[in-house]
């Protein structure tokens, strides 16, 4: 007599093993990013017109910086909140995923509004401010990037970390270059994630990719 095979059970009768899984989730939580590839793109636009801006008007007023740096970091909190609200679970019911998006989410949202409603705080007490979120959201985006397996993911992850530990290690150039090193990583940053969008949105356009991990033989 044949073998039968339970639900969820490997062709040889076993249980699928712990890298199959963790390969399974991986290919879920790629799949959810794919379905908002045009947000990755939009941002890294916008990540480097802000910072393009930083370089072709060095000598705008500070407050015009700062609320164009609020209006940046506000747009993309809510684009990872838009990803987040997107997304579905993994295979087996949970949101770990969607969970590290809003929380880079909600962390953008909060650096914006600070900006906006604290124009008056010392240059100093801003750049600490802007160097604890920079790590804050690196973190979050290196681990969606493990959950995820995407390199480029972990990139816009590994950036804003070291950014974000010279800022608060080195406090001292005052906030006018802050602004111009924030410059560099903006334009550093859209590069990365127009390249991420467009190859989600190769992920999101294949046909033959199902939306649960294909059997392996």
């Amino acid at each position: 007599m044949g073998e039968t095979k339970g639900p969820g059970m490997s062709p040889a009768g076993t249980p699928p093993g712990p890298a199959h899984s963790t390969e399974g989730e991986r290919f879920h939580a790629i799949r959810a990013l794919a379905r908002g590839w045009w947000l990755f793109v939009l941002r890294g636009v916008l990540s480097i017109l802000f910072g393009v801006l930083v370089f072709v008007f060095p000598g705008a007023g500070l407050a015009f910086i700062l609320a164009f740096l609020a209006a940046w970091a506000l747009f993309d909190g809510a684009a990872s909140l838009v990803h987040a609200l997107r997304g579905g679970p993994d295979p087996k019911g949970r949101n770990r995923s969607r969970t590290w998006l809003a929380i880079d989410g909600v962390l953008s949202v909060l650096l914006g509004i600070f900006v906006l409603v604290a124009p008056g705080v010392s240059a100093f007490a801003l750049v600490l401010v802007v160097g604890a979120w920079a790590i804050a959201v690196g973190v979050t985006r290196i681990v969606l990037a493990w959950r995820t397996g995407n390199a480029l993911l972990g990139l816009l992850g590994v950036l804003p970390v070291l950014l974000g530990i010279w800022l608060v290690l080195a406090p001292g150039p005052g906030l006018l270059a802050v602004i111009w090193i924030i410059g560099i990583e903006a334009v550093a940053i859209g590069i990365l994630f127009v390249a991420l969008g467009l190859r989600l949105r190769r992920v999101a356009n294949d046909p033959h990719a199902a939306d649960v991990m294909p059997a392996q033989a």
